[in-house]
């Protein structure tokens, strides 16, 4: 009986054990199914579970009728926030982001998260598609108030793109290509906007991304690509003072394409370093070989982007292009916007005093259209300012660009920089230019671009004509 008893207590015993290595190993595994279908980071639901509910919204449709709205959110500024702050304030920021979705969403909608800064949303009913921009409208304005996440407030706005079920698909895969399409459409309308998504803006995504990859062959080539050279001039002493580089594009079966054509796509891609640094090889190559054929000693200029900026080997890859070409440093400037001295400080500042330390002269392109810091100006060692096109062609027609244009000069002065107008394109901007001050011009009023092989004779045959000493009108009847 004894032995009896005790080999049905350890009966119970294993019983017992392998019922609650069952009940463990079963909550493990919907654990780890629940896992798979969140967002860590967030909490938010992830692809996986994502697309299951766009499968259910459409079936539910489908039965009673209805819409099925896709949105497809991509943060503008994301990464910005990530390089300088680092990814533990940007994952902060998510998370952040992510209740201010929820809680500005209705309890039957769905929003997710797909990775990075890539959010969707799934807002089922209505029979209105304007229906869909008021909710894309609450969900901007939500997104683009102040966040506090530590020490820092940050501002970061959202652009979306909207697909909907049945007008622009019946499938996931449909309604994701077409709201992504429309995403990329806000992004390039401004940022912080919406964007439906039609049938001509997928034709329009379509030859996008073909002319992408034709660019990304181009690059790799480089047997497409061209370098032309806009001089410019001392209208006072009537010569050539430097070239700028500006590049385009012979594409076979385009033809020539401008840079309004491809650059901004190369902005958008992963392109826009090997052909910032294309264009630092081939323009150092072409100063060297003029010097060496007795053109008069000058600078040619290389517009740098924001992005090449957050590069940290910047300085580094502009000196292997001098070393390579084995150019004086002294006959390379570097042409900066605004956004980039005053987006990327720390990093910009740091680049823009080594290039100073090597020699490199350092410009400040398109000056007055940005958001302007005096502050830059007098700590960083900048040596020109760039008086933008817009601001020079409309000074006859407006007062505020003259006193615009008047003001950057005016600073230009006090701080004892160089100025500089380009898109000088008139004898009567030209002189108004003169009478406040600047003589340096470039635009097509001195010359188009050139290619290389005009540039030396056109410096050593620079019409004179157009001289005249300072702060004296000429004739022009």
């Amino acid at each position: 009986m004894l032995i009896a008893a005790i080999a049905a207590i350890f009966a119970c015993a294993v019983v017992s054990t392998a019922t609650v290595v069952v009940v463990r190993h079963k909550r493990a595994h919907k654990r780890t199914g629940l896992l798979a279908q969140y967002d860590p980071l967030t909490g938010l639901i992830n692809r996986t579970l994502f697309q299951d509910r766009v499968a259910s919204a459409l079936s539910r449709a489908r039965r009673d009728g209805g819409l099925v709205t896709l949105m497809f959110l991509d943060i503008d500024g994301f990464k910005d926030v990530n390089d300088r702050y680092g990814h533990g304030v940007g994952d902060d920021l998510l998370r952040q982001i992510a209740g201010r979705l929820t809680a500005v969403l209705r309890e039957t909608d769905t929003v997710a998260r797909l990775g990075g800064d890539e959010f969707t949303i799934i807002v089922e009913g209505g029979k209105r598609v304007e229906h869909a921009g008021r909710v894309a409208t609450k969900v901007l304005k939500a997104v683009a108030a102040p966040y506090k996440v530590g020490s820092h407030e940050l501002l970061v706005t959202v652009s979306i793109g909207i697909s909907m079920y049945p007008v622009d698909g019946d499938s996931y895969e449909e309604l994701m290509k077409g709201a992504d399409t429309a995403m990329y459409q806000a992004k390039s309308a401004g940022k912080n906007t919406y964007q439906y998504f039609t049938r001509s803006l997928r034709d329009r995504t379509s030859d996008r991304l073909s002319l992408l990859d034709d660019l990304r062959a181009a690059i790799d080539s480089g047997d497409q690509l061209r370098l032309v050279y806009q001089p410019k001039v001392d209208v006072v002493r009537g010569t050539v003072t430097g070239l700028e580089a500006l590049v385009r594009w012979q594409h076979p079966e385009r033809g020539l394409l401008r840079p309004a054509v491809f650059v901004p796509l190369a902005e958008e891609s992963d392109l826009i370093a090997p052909m910032s640094q294309w264009i630092l090889d081939e323009a150092c190559r072409d100063m060297k070989r003029w010097l060496s054929q007795g053109i008069r000693p000058m600078r040619v200029a290389v517009n740098v982007s924001d992005r090449m900026f957050r590069d940290t080997n910047l300085v580094e890859s502009i000196a292997v292009s001098l070393a390579a070409a084995d150019l004086d440093p002294r006959h390379l400037e570097v042409e900066v916007t605004e956004r980039t001295i005053t987006q990327e400080a720390e990093r910009a500042g740091r680049a823009i005093e080594r290039l100073a330390d090597m020699g490199v002269k350092v410009s400040i392109d398109d000056f007055g259209t940005g958001a302007s810091s005096l502050r830059h100006l007098q700590t960083l060692p900048i040596r020109t300012l760039k008086i933008d096109t817009s601001f020079v062609q409309k000074m006859h027609e407006r007062k505020e660009s003259e006193a615009i244009a008047a003001s950057i000069i005016a600073i230009a002065r006090c701080l004892d920089i160089s100025v500089i107008a380009e898109g000088v394109e008139s004898m009567e901007e030209l002189t108004r230019l003169n009478e406040l001050g600047c003589n340096d011009v470039q635009g097509y009023l001195i010359a188009h671009p050139l290619p290389p092989g005009e540039i030396i004779d056109f410096v050593n045959t620079y019409d004179k004509t157009l001289s005249f000493p300072p702060n004296v009108v000429p004739d022009t009847a």
